[in-house]
């Protein structure tokens, strides 16, 4: 590695805006390079700088106007921490652009998976999921794909679930390919068997991956047939590439999760409902593994994860956040939970979203204005004496229409009550009609 790379304390970097910054640290390492904290001399503002071991580009140029490419693109949302500025050119030298550096209270995705850090509260868990699929979403809109994400990818406040992804520098445009293919665990099989580069559609299957690791703890491939005493590149290309089975594949049990190794899947399975279930084993199905075909998409993801989160309420019982099932009982330990009904919202390409009625149960900003505001409360479900209503939480009136045709009209702060089969119309085409079970 050429001395060149290196950046010493103190030592100023010019970019190609005309601004230059002084190394203040080191921040830390990696394969492509060393991330120094400096200090903008103009303005004092600091900011992380990925300078590159030059040696280990392939073409080192090449690279460079990549990154200039995607900085003038700009980023695809705030979840990305995105290159902002890149230093000058020179070709006796390397090169680096700044970041945004971390903010505190985030940690590192793996100490989530190895459980040295745990979420605050399911809302959080599931809140980082819905990040990750809204970024995604933004990113592929974008006219992106990340080709390389991994658990090193990944930070997330354990008490908000916001998230930030790093390692940017190798997103690429549709059809354009960094050479970076990632870590066979999180590739796409017919990335790993070779059959071809990383795309949008690879990533769809590394979102899936990375959701389920988030909500379930374990990897969904490593099950009885990882049982192997190393897992050698042998190994990793069958489990991950040539043979891959889900370890809750609908049709076969040979690769079931193992008691005492695969605790984390064995013990929340079971917790997660129905329709969380189903999308799982239809993102890891053999057409999903083998073929490539039938993955979900992020904005598909998205709005599955909305119905988890509206799923989240606290047991009469004992007070633990338990996910409720619409139209059966959910188990809370010893204890049988079941919603009186459910809110129909028939929206977003004849998508069904449903909420469950019972004490607590939240609607977002999502629910009542086509928005993909997942953290606004916009109605909260009230219960008194054995009656529900819906609090509103909006700054607009609602209209409410009973099976009769009458109709009502609720203020902010008022409630509707919740009627068998009437509708309440939360204004902009979004409308939800009151189920009984």
């Amino acid at each position: 590695m050429a001395d060149f790379a290196l950046l010493q304390k103190d030592q100023q970097v010019e970019f190609n805006s005309g601004r230059t910054a002084t190394v203040a640290g080191k921040l830390g390492s990696g394969g492509q390079g060393i991330v120094y904290r400096v200090i903008f001399d103009d303005t004092g503002e600091e900011k992380a700088l990925k300078w590159y071991f030059r040696d280990n580009l392939s073409n080192p140029k090449k690279f460079y106007n990549h990154l200039a490419s995607n900085i003038q693109g700009g980023s695809p949302s705030k979840t990305f921490v995105w290159p902002e500025e890149l230093t000058v050119w020179n070709d006796n030298e390397s090169f680096g652009y700044v970041m945004e550096i971390f903010p505190q209270g985030y940690e590192e995705f793996p100490q989530f998976l190895n459980a040295r850090v745990k979420f605050h509260s399911v809302q959080a868990m599931v809140n980082a999921a819905l990040n990750m699929a809204l970024a995604f979403n933004a990113l592929h809109s974008k006219g992106y794909n990340y080709q390389d994400l991994n658990d090193g990818n990944i930070s997330i406040n354990p008490d908000s679930g916001d998230v930030f992804i790093c390692d940017n520098d190798n997103i690429m445009g549709h059809g354009e390919h960094s050479g970076i293919e990632g870590k066979k665990r999180y590739m796409a099989p017919e990335v790993v068997r070779g059959e071809k580069q990383p795309d949008k559609n690879t990533d769809r299957y590394s979102l899936s991956l990375v959701l389920f690791m988030l909500l379930i703890g374990d990897h969904p491939l490593e099950g009885q047939k990882t049982n192997v005493p190393v897992l050698t590149d042998k190994y990793d290309k069958k489990i991950f590439g040539t043979e891959p089975l889900f370890i809750y594949d609908k049709n076969d049990n040979s690769n079931a999760p193992i008691p005492g190794l695969h605790q984390n899947a064995i013990t929340l399975w079971k917790y997660f409902p129905g329709f969380i279930k189903a999308a799982f084993q239809a993102a890891f199905s053999q057409e999903s593994l083998l073929n490539a075909h039938g993955r979900l998409l992020d904005q598909d993801w998205f709005h599955i994860l909305m119905r988890l989160k509206s799923s989240i309420v606290k047991c009469p019982q004992c007070g633990a956040e338990i996910f409720l099932e619409s139209t059966r009982e959910t188990i809370c330990g010893n204890h049988k939970v079941q919603p009186v009904g459910y809110l129909n919202f028939d929206k977003r390409s004849n998508r069904l979203v449903t909420v469950p009625i019972f004490k607590g149960a939240v609607l977002y900003n999502y629910h009542v204005d086509n928005s993909e505001d997942f953290k606004n409360v916009a109605a909260l479900i009230k219960e008194k004496n054995g009656k529900f209503g819906l609090e509103n939480k909006t700054n607009r009136s609602w209209t409410i229409t009973a099976p009769d045709g009458k109709m009502a009209t609720r203020q902010p702060g008022e409630i509707a009550v919740l009627g068998a089969n009437f509708t309440i119309n939360f204004g902009g085409g979004n409308t939800a009609q009151v189920i009984l079970n």
